[in-house]
């Protein structure tokens, strides 16, 4: 239902762990698990998951991405496509009422917060 992704320069601050543990402090009754590369913040019926991905796909996606977002400077584009590194933020969980947009939204503050992470809505794209 919602999604994200976190662009990382080559040298980022972003670390997963610390990432779960701003965002549960966020989310109001939210627990966390981490597996492996993946962390899933629970709240009641509803999980909104975060995974660092990374591989030689990523810089070839990251340029698909960026060139379609309207503004955005090539240079940083071509710095943003020399890690094969990315952060994805989604829940594919029902939100008919939008009870957890709020959350949602939590969690693209909280890979704002990383000095090095461009936040994007991958469907748009666009800038977050």
């Amino acid at each position: 239902m919602y999604r994200a992704y976190g662009l990382l320069l080559p040298k980022t601050e972003f670390d997963l762990d610390t990432a779960a543990k701003r965002l549960t402090a966020k989310i109001a009754g939210s627990s966390a698990a981490r597996n492996g590369n993946l962390v899933s913040v629970s709240k009641g019926n509803w999980t909104l998951n975060i995974a660092d991905v990374t591989g030689a796909h990523v810089p070839d996606e990251t340029v698909g991405l960026t060139d379609k977002i309207a503004g955005f400077e090539q240079a940083d584009a071509e710095v943003l496509a020399k890690s094969n590194r990315r952060i994805e933020v989604w829940t594919d969980d029902p939100d008919p009422f939008f009870e957890h947009y709020n959350d949602y939204q939590s969690a693209v503050e909280v890979l704002k917060s990383f000095p090095g992470v461009t936040a994007i809505d991958p469907n748009g794209p666009a800038l977050l």
